[in-house]
């Protein structure tokens, strides 16, 4: 049996695929299993046990490649593939599945009712339905089935290049975003680092795209700025440390290469961002703040340890689906009013660290 799945973008969405990919390969233990979608997003897939081939597009492949490639895979196949799931369900995927399988399997978006809700604010998506069981849906006509054991990312060989700090807090930052509106302002970023470390003696890690290395820079600068002297523990004559200066990842670490890092993290704080989905998939503890858009999209972290942080009472969000450039209002109060202290509560909440830690 040969069968493809087609997601083309984005790195979170391909993260979220992955518990239908796991659960077809075992409602098809011996099926040939391939997986198309565009070559930057290639290596999120590449250490997967699940799928016997990847398949890649380009960024700017148009219809006439598309077409090669379709004309290549069927010559290759001797033939259609039994089934095809189309997870995406674009002008692209759904050109390219035609004619290339015997059944073709696709996603049902609830787009219109994400529309409704950012145009209208009359919420139809309740219950929320996480998207990698919409993506699991698909699969409901070939007895594909929700296995209970959430995302997975395989970083195959990739180490790690953070240092170990046994016996405290890890903490990692990705204070980065597609839309400048689905991010917390930075100096929140610094705020709470200077707190984690003034509290636990906590090391901070940035993590973020080549294009966040400033920023992430910036938040790294201003939490070392801060200056810790020893801090003696309670009822002893032992001292602590200060904290390590935070380490700035951003642009250096590869997808595999951030998702070992994040082994290494005891908690991951992130924006409404693909880190979210990473670090979910590595079972990490995280804290997602959720500002333009609403997790009744369907983005939470899935299958992990979260605590989701939104100003839930403004009547203006979301505003987007996806988020913004800039705040239509001009306030930016979906952001700017997550207070510092419920993060921490957050972080907290997720990894239980007053007692380990306190």
């Amino acid at each position: 049996m040969n069968l493809l799945v087609i997601r083309f973008s984005s790195a979170g969405d391909i993260i979220l695929t992955s518990l239908f990919v796991r659960a077809l390969r075992k409602r098809f233990p011996n099926a040939t299993i391939h997986y198309l979608t565009k070559q930057e997003f290639a290596p999120l897939l590449d250490q997967s046990p699940h799928i016997n081939r990847i398949i890649t597009i380009a960024k700017n492949d148009g219809l006439r490649q598309l077409g090669v490639l379709k004309d290549t895979l069927l010559r290759q196949l001797g033939g259609r593939y039994d089934v095809v799931y189309d997870l995406h369900n674009s002008l692209r995927s759904r050109w390219f599945r035609h004619g290339v399988g015997g059944r073709v399997e696709v996603i049902k978006k609830p787009s219109l009712k994400k529309r409704i809700l950012v145009w209208f604010k009359w919420n139809l998506l309740r219950p929320t339905v996480p998207i990698p069981e919409l993506y699991l849906a698909v699969g409901k006509r070939d007895g594909v089935a929700n296995d209970g054991e959430g995302l997975e990312l395989f970083t195959g060989t990739t180490t790690s290049p953070l240092p170990t700090w046994p016996g405290h807090l890890t903490v990692a930052f990705a204070p980065g975003a597609r839309h400048q509106t689905k991010q917390w302002p930075p100096e929140r970023f610094i705020a709470l680092g200077k707190h984690l470390q003034e509290r636990y003696q906590a090391r901070i890690v940035l993590f973020g795209a080549p294009q966040e290395q400033e920023l992430c820079q910036m938040i790294a600068d201003g939490i070392a700025a801060s200056t810790f002297g020893d801090v003696a523990l309670q009822n002893t004559s032992q001292f602590i440390p200060p904290p390590p200066t935070p380490l700035n990842l951003a642009g250096r670490t590869s997808w595999l290469q951030t998702a070992a890092t994040l082994d290494g993290c005891d908690v991951v704080v992130t924006n409404d961002s693909a880190m979210a989905h990473i670090a979910a998939a590595r079972k990490r503890p995280v804290v997602v703040l959720f500002g333009p858009t609403v997790p009744e999209f369907g983005f939470a972290p899935y299958g992990t340890r979260v605590r989701v942080i939104e100003v839930a009472e403004l009547d203006c969000r979301p505003c987007s689906t996806i988020g913004r450039a800039r705040c239509p209002k001009g306030h930016f109060r979906c952001m700017v009013d997550i207070d510092v202290r419920k993060v921490m509560e957050g972080i907290e909440e997720v990894k239980k660290i007053e007692t380990a830690h306190g």
